[in-house]
């Protein structure tokens, strides 16, 4: 069958006054000097702008790249090198660039494989690999190290005749949160200026738990390790509570609250009365302190805050008993209890003394209703 002619066609006129026909006006096909100079200035623009492609559109092109073995292969020597440095350039941009070693490209993406590109005149090819996967190692474990150690130009402790105050701390919660206080009481001790009497452990809260502060922590270790950064006492001296005029300020700070609250609000009661009680103390500092309080925090969690002989002792037995099984183990904490169950709401199919107990439980929190969601309800 002939091809119908064109309706809208129009003649075409030559600079020498002779028809060319149609095949004959085609455009010239882009040599490969300008696409080798248009992938270049790409790549290079691409390492100075950054992140330019979204996570749906690096999805997308990692989802091609899988469908391929091979990307590039035989490029002449001036292409490869065009190739290196766009790869070079797209690599930085998605985040996966690993290391640049001789004008030898290596860099594996997160699809499990593995990326090649040798020096200019050998191919940049893509080979699928499979590793074994190994939770208990990693390749960047060397690279990770602690950061808690003191800054030379962070202020020491006060002495404790010539400190501020005296703050106390109740702590609140589960020994978890209570933790959480400790590490902050003494962040906020330092901020002002004031001698850390010993906190006091919550002993009202669901469990009723008894212990104290040295049942539970190395309390002679606690004082001694933080000797440097804060003043801690286990009591107020009895002198000072004599010649004291009214008896500690309570106060409770507001959930996260930044260095400034402490210095505006808390500091010039402290000051004025001698002793100051902060209570319900569980996260009542922001997160967003400066590096030296951040360290501060790591040392007192990390190094202060130590296992009394005897719970220290009963861990090492149980740890040595589970060994005795695998030499590695993984630790899992349920919190499968009756104030977590009450608190989620949930009904965990236990009929109606199930609903009763933890209706009861709930009752000690003003913003939650009593009764519980339905069995099967996604809690």
């Amino acid at each position: 069958m002939g091809r119908k002619p064109d309706p809208v066609a129009k003649p075409h006129h030559s600079g020498g006054g002779g028809a060319s026909s149609p095949r004959a006006a085609r455009k010239a096909p882009p040599s490969p000097v300008f696409l080798g100079t248009a992938l270049f200035v790409l790549g290079f623009v691409s390492l100075f702008t950054g992140h330019v492609v979204t996570d749906a559109d690096w999805s997308r092109i990692r989802s091609r790249w899988r469908s391929k073995q091979v990307i590039y292969l035989g490029f002449p020597p001036f292409y490869s090198l065009i190739a290196r440095n766009f790869v070079s350039a797209w690599s930085l941009v998605c985040g996966n660039l690993i290391e640049v070693r001789e004008r030898r490209l290596c860099f594996w993406p997160l699809d499990g494989y593995t990326y090649t590109c040798h020096i200019a005149g050998n191919n940049l090819r893509k080979v699928r690999i499979y590793e074994p996967i190994d939770i208990w190692k990693s390749r960047y474990s060397s690279i990770y190290y602690g950061c808690s150690g003191r800054s030379t130009n962070f202020r020491s402790a006060v002495p404790e005749n010539n400190s501020t105050g005296y703050l106390l701390i109740a702590t609140s919660g589960g020994l978890n949160q209570q933790r959480i206080g400790i590490t902050d009481a003494v962040v906020v001790a330092w901020i002002l200026n004031a001698t850390l009497v010993v906190p006091e452990l919550d002993h009202h809260s669901f469990w009723k738990d008894e212990s104290d502060f040295s049942d539970i922590f190395d309390v002679d270790w606690f004082i001694s390790y933080l000797s440097k950064d804060v003043t801690v006492v286990k009591r107020i001296p009895y002198e000072v509570m004599l010649s004291m005029d009214k008896l500690p300020w309570t106060m409770r700070a507001p959930r996260k609250s930044m260095p400034e609250f402490y210095i505006d609000e808390v500091l010039p009661i402290l000051m004025r009365r001698r002793a100051l009680q902060l209570t319900k103390f569980d996260y009542r500092l922001t997160s967003e302190l400066d590096e030296d309080l951040q360290k501060l925090r790591c040392r007192v969690n990390f190094h202060a805050l130590r296992f009394a002989n005897s719970i220290h002792t009963l861990g090492q037995k149980l740890v040595h008993k589970l060994r005795l099984m695998s030499p590695r183990y993984v630790a899992v904490h349920l919190r499968f209890e009756p104030d977590m169950l009450a608190f989620s709401g949930c009904y965990y199919g236990g009929g109606e003394k199930e609903r009763k107990e933890l209706g009861e439980i709930r009752k000690r929190w003003d913003t939650l209703p009593v009764r519980l969601l339905k069995l099967g309800v996604e809690c």
